[in-house]
């Protein structure tokens, strides 16, 4: 017998639209970019590199919805750690 998955038909689809990233990224970069032509390195640059670095990973997480591409699985049955086939 196969295997069945239920499927809700009222379910609504996983939004996956550009969100609010196109304009969080350009405020961020602008503000990047004022602080690098004014001010030296502290604190404050600091944290805005932090919130450039974890809207990145938001931006990431909400794309690939938490789910490692394909590309970057390993083929199974191969050993990562060594250079030859083991058969």
């Amino acid at each position: 017998m196969p295997m069945q998955i239920d499927h809700d038909p009222k379910e609504p689809k996983v939004d996956r639209g550009p969100g609010p990233w196109k304009s969080l990224f350009v405020v961020l970069l602008v503000g990047f970019f004022i602080n690098l032509f004014t001010r030296s390195i502290d604190w404050v640059s600091l944290s805005l590199g932090a919130a450039i670095g974890g809207c990145v990973v938001a931006w990431a997480i909400e794309i690939t919805g938490n789910k490692v591409p394909d590309s970057w699985r390993g083929k199974s049955g191969h050993s990562r750690r060594s250079g030859f086939d083991q058969r």
